[in-house]
């Protein structure tokens, strides 16, 4: 059993590094400093959306659904004014008005309830003479520097149908920075760990997610955000 477990956690590794020097192909290859713009994030949207379609999967299946702060936790920000990092910086939220297009951008949407989910898709878009609205008070959503990924946290049904049906904008209300987290952890491919002493700080239940946070710091050693 135990060889079999450190079977796996090899394959992560593998996996990883190979997404990571296929990251740094792209990247060598175009001098586009927007990651939006550059040809890296078709590769960051790919990563979003196989998890994002796992959610809906989760919904339509009954499963328990994922939530938010296992989203934030997996792309490093539980670990904001962390002691296990013995630094004292503090990596707060910032305030933004960022523009998402839920039809091309990297989003992750915590919907939670089938039926909501259902009643979205019934009667939000233009295909059932509805058109998606942002609504300031209901939108909310955390933008993460430097990879470009929107996490919604609020109004999460109605972001889900629009990125379904391939409409609507909607504004990420704060931003999150995992630039200056980087002197500090790093992701293995199975644990988040302490880039100091290499302590495990926790696993990563989602690969692809925790694999987004060294993407990050391969666009941030470029200059790309």
């Amino acid at each position: 059993m135990m060889f079999l477990f450190c079977n796996e956690d090899r394959k992560k590794k593998e996996r990883l590094n190979s997404l990571l020097q296929t990251t740094r192909n792209l990247i060598k290859n175009n001098e586009i400093k927007d990651v939006r713009k550059n040809p890296v994030y078709s590769l960051i949207r790919a990563m979003s959306n196989y998890h994002l379609y796992d959610i809906v999967r989760e919904l339509y299946e009954d499963e328990e659904v994922t939530d938010v702060q296992s989203i934030y936790k997996d792309i490093g920000e539980y670990l904001i004014n962390s002691n296990k990092l013995n630094n004292c910086k503090s990596f707060e939220l910032g305030e933004s008005n960022i523009n998402i297009d839920l039809s091309k951008d990297a989003i992750l949407v915590c919907a939670w309830n089938k039926q909501r989910f259902v009643d979205a898709l019934l009667n939000i878009g233009q295909n059932v003479g509805n058109s998606f609205e942002y609504d300031k008070t209901n939108h909310m959503a955390t933008y993460i520097f430097p990879i470009g990924l929107t996490i919604v946290y609020n109004g999460n049904h109605s972001s889900l149908s629009g990125i379904l049906k391939g409409e609507g904008t909607i504004q990420a209300n704060q931003t999150y920075d995992l630039v200056p987290t980087y002197d500090y952890m790093y992701f293995d491919g199975i644990y988040f760990r302490n880039k100091i002493n290499d302590e495990k700080l926790y696993k990563v239940e989602r690969f692809e997610i925790g694999a987004l946070y060294e993407i990050g710091r391969l666009l941030a050693e470029n200059g790309i955000r």
